[in-house]
């Protein structure tokens, strides 16, 4: 697989935050990089007021070649591979419990559990990058764009980004409560966020 070389701490960030692939491990003896502060949180709008969702179980991976730093993959060749996975069912909103359950009904989180981006291209402006690639949530996999913002200091990087999107384009009927008085928008936030170090 041909790869792009990386020269700027940005293109780091638009790897490690915006592929979302399950379990991806660096090829032969690399080094697996260390998450830590992973946040995916959705906001989204209601006939009642503002109401958001966290994500309290994401799991992030990320590799480099063996005996070289996350800096120099930085200037060098990039990542051997990467991954966030989010868990529907771990999603927990603001208003409570019954929230919660007629989210994860929307999403049929029993018959599609995650949620994952694959990347397949990226533009680097600055700090700032912009990915194309395959988002795949409810059974369906969209061709999407998303951006990220980076931020990197000798062995630790930071990343953050947010993708607005529609429920509908992926077949999800936004959630109802109180037997349908109250309503959710279709368009929602993505907000994503983590660091990685070697």
């Amino acid at each position: 697989m041909n790869r792009p070389k990386l020269s700027h701490p940005a293109a780091l960030a638009l790897l490690a935050g915006l592929a979302l692939l399950p379990g991806i491990a660096p090829a032969g003896n690399g080094t697996v990089l260390r998450a830590s502060d992973v946040t995916v949180k959705i906001e989204g709008e209601s006939t009642l007021h503002a109401w958001q969702a966290t994500a309290s179980s994401v799991s992030v991976s990320a590799g480099i070649h063996a005996g070289e730093s996350l800096s120099a993959a930085v200037k060098d060749h990039g990542l051997d591979g990467l991954a966030l996975v989010l868990d529907v069912d771990s999603l927990k909103s603001t208003e409570g419990g019954g929230m919660d359950k007629n989210m994860w009904n929307a999403f049929e989180a029993d018959k599609f559990p995650k949620i994952q981006f694959n990347m397949k291209s990226y533009r680097l402006e600055g700090q700032t990058v912009t990915a194309q690639g395959d988002l795949s949530m409810h059974g369906q996999t969209k061709a999407v764009t998303l951006s990220g913002f980076a931020d990197i200091k000798g062995n630790k990087l930071a990343i953050k980004g947010v993708y607005l999107m529609k429920m509908s384009d992926f077949g999800i009927k936004p959630p109802v409560m109180m037997f349908g008085t109250i309503r959710t928008s279709d368009p929602v936030k993505i907000y994503f966020g983590f660091k990685l170090n070697d």
